[in-house]
């Protein structure tokens, strides 16, 4: 008998999601030690977070799950039915207790990934941002949190330039690499975010469009205080 086939499925869990962990943490180094990316991350009030909550992020390029399993040891994420099904990663993210996003019983999935002290990794967008870099949310996270009464953690992507976008090929990496910026802000509770009294369907729509323009407003004021940055005038000594 295999030494992993003795171990109980949650402890194959958790020991799958922690080598998922360490291999994109030795991916993302590996990419900042040859000069293609640099990051910084600060992610205080994720890392301090509760189980159960979902997290949100932005998605502008190609390796943001990557950048996001290497600073979370232990979370839960919606993949694609491509990648659910795909022949060398299916069996890794079935192991992993990942949940397709065009699962019969999707948010009974959910639901119990975060009453059993899990966070839920989703990308409201869906897919990667596009060119004219205007973040456009679809309702899966919104109907998550809505149904399910979960708390949403929100991080902040920021890629500068934009590189790896929708539409780029993989090594599409612009001269002098990638600079990532990951932050996360407080947390979200939906009662404080729209009136949870209207219907359903109201309120999917109306948690939509709030956090597709928290995110909007997140990304402008961080570009500005770029820019605000690089206008200061040198010191003269």
């Amino acid at each position: 008998m295999s030494p992993i086939s003795a171990i109980s499925p949650a402890k194959k869990q958790r020991l799958i999601r922690w080598c998922i962990h360490k291999g994109c943490l030795t991916f993302i180094r590996t990419l900042r030690f040859f000069g293609l990316i640099r990051y910084h991350f600060d992610i205080a009030s994720l890392r301090a977070v509760h189980p159960g909550h979902i997290v949100t992020a932005n998605h502008p390029s190609l390796i943001d799950v990557v950048l996001l399993l290497a600073v979370n040891e232990q979370i839960c994420c919606i993949v694609k039915n491509a990648i659910w099904n795909n022949f060398f990663i299916g069996p890794v993210v079935r192991q992993a207790g990942f949940i397709p996003n065009n699962a019969e019983h999707f948010l009974p999935l959910a639901e119990a990934r975060l009453k059993a002290g899990e966070n839920i990794l989703i990308f409201p967008e869906g897919t990667r941002t596009k060119a004219d870099n205007i973040v456009r949310f679809k309702r899966g996270a919104a109907n998550i949190a809505v149904a399910i009464g979960a708390p949403i953690m929100p991080v902040i992507i920021q890629c500068v330039p934009r590189g790896l976008k929708k539409g780029d090929k993989w090594y599409d990496i612009p001269a002098g690499g990638l600079n990532f910026t990951l932050r996360s802000s407080a947390r979200l509770v939906v009662e404080d975010c729209i009136d949870i009294m209207l219907p359903r369907p109201q309120q999917y729509r109306h948690l939509t469009v709030f956090l597709e323009n928290y995110y909007k407003k997140q990304l402008e004021d961080y570009t500005l205080s770029l820019s605000e940055a690089f206008e200061q005038p040198q010191r003269t000594t």
